[in-house]
């Protein structure tokens, strides 16, 4: 019963131990988990702006190969794309195509599109999907060499025709566009015709379009990724393709990783631990006596029988029929337990009792020589007898027997003859062969 109790103690510790050692090593595989998808992330993600890119340059294309057609002075709306014309003249009609680049750029950045706008140089009409207050007010201030040139220059996009590779292509910093308050980026195309400036394309894309990107990502592979310049143990700043300021940010935060293996690692360590204490109460009623605590002769004596070197004493209890024709089983019983106990203080952890009968033990010494096993049997007989058992006058007979080149079945037959001569000599006593 001492045994159970002080298991029992141990239970929460068990608990506490395995979920330490499973949160680190659930939180050391989800970090590597994590790093591994960050990089891949990255590769992605700069792969998507690139697309969005590549969809942009197509634009130039499909705006060469553009018929004209004479358009009055008037606002024009085809679905939700509009051509405000200033000036009456031949115009391209790019309504089709700037829906076609819409559905496209909204599909590589999670329909983080806010605003996608072609202005003409000069001026006389533009394009707008959809027109918004915040173009309307700078469109009227265009004309030739004006304001577009000046974004073109500032932005690095001038005389990029001369160039077979690199960026004709500018993203520019994060900032937050005048009136409607929403932090935007913007991507500048400069279309070039014979050296000249004919048309440029401006498609500002939401700044969130990174968060929305990551969010997804960690929905789709159970990832932490955050967007957050500080406090990450590990992450990765780069500046997008045709961008000169504002790099991405991509970090992994400990909290994070801490927070989604926490929960898992702690169910699991009261799962381990309840399939540990259950198999392992299962273990001990296999092996061993509920009464006594003591081995079960149906499972060790299976062991005995390989061995060749013994040392075992056979206690029997004196008159333990009289003390059940007496009391009753029940303090019969009752008798068994308290003297498993005095037996239990008498040994070592190292040797073996066993519960062979009803009111037979036997104890198998590992480690002892015949000196010792006097000694041994001495002491219990001395234990059992020195004060009362439930108010009972309680003795031993002890048969035990020393050698070192026996099989179990003689030595156990050498043990019980001993022990019928304690009996026989008066009980409450020992007898070693």
């Amino acid at each position: 019963m001492k045994k159970k109790h002080k298991d029992t103690n141990k239970h929460p510790i068990l608990v506490l131990k395995t979920f330490v050692l499973l949160l680190f090593v659930f939180s050391s595989l989800y970090l590597i988990y994590n790093i591994y998808h960050l990089e891949k992330f990255n590769q992605r993600y700069i792969a998507r702006i690139q697309d969005v890119y590549s969809y942009t340059r197509r634009f130039g294309s499909y705006y060469n190969n553009t018929p004209e057609e004479y358009k009055a002075e008037n606002h024009y709306k085809t679905n939700n794309v509009s051509l405000i014309v200033n000036t009456a003249s031949k115009v391209k009609t790019l309504s089709s195509g700037i829906a076609k680049l819409r559905s496209q750029l909204n599909r590589l950045t999670n329909n983080n599109i806010w605003t996608i706008a072609v202005f003409e140089n000069p001026a006389d009409y533009a394009h707008f999907d959809p027109i918004r207050p915040e173009y309307l007010t700078q469109f009227d201030k265009y004309g030739e060499n004006s304001v577009m040139h000046r974004i073109v220059q500032r932005e690095g996009l001038d005389n990029t025709y001369q160039s077979f590779y690199g960026c004709n292509i500018k993203l520019t910093e994060s900032y937050v566009e005048t009136g409607s308050h929403t932090q935007i980026r913007t991507l500048y195309y400069p279309i070039y015709n014979n050296k000249h400036l004919d048309a440029l394309v401006a498609i500002d894309i939401k700044n969130n379009i990174l968060t929305k990107c990551l969010q997804h990502y960690n929905a789709n592979y159970l990832t932490v990724l955050n967007s957050n310049k500080k406090g990450n143990i590990y992450n990765i700043e780069e500046l997008l393709p045709c961008s000169k300021l504002n790099p991405i940010n991509i970090g992994i935060n400990l909290f994070s990783i801490l927070k989604m293996v926490f929960l898992p690692a702690l169910i699991l360590s009261f799962l381990s631990s309840y399939f540990k204490t259950c198999l392992i109460k299962k273990k001990y009623a296999i092996q061993r006596d509920h009464m006594t605590n003591f081995y079960r002769r149906d499972y060790y004596e299976k062991k005995l029988l390989k061995q060749h070197a013994f040392n075992i004493l056979i206690i029997d209890i004196d008159h333990f029929k009289k003390i059940n024709d007496t009391y009753g089983h029940e303090m019969g019983d009752d008798v068994i337990r308290h003297i498993a106990k005095r037996i239990n203080s008498c040994i070592h952890k190292k040797d073996i009792p066993i519960r062979w009968g009803g009111e037979e033990f036997i104890i198998y010494f590992p480690e002892m020589n015949h000196q010792q096993l006097h000694f041994k049997a001495k002491k219990i007989c001395q234990s059992i007898a020195s004060t009362p058992i439930l108010g009972l006058s309680i003795t031993v007979s002890i048969g035990g027997v020393s050698n070192t080149n026996m099989h179990f079945n003689d030595a156990y037959k050498a043990a019980d003859k001993a022990l019928y001569h304690s009996k026989n000599n008066g009980r409450n006593q020992y007898t070693i062969a």
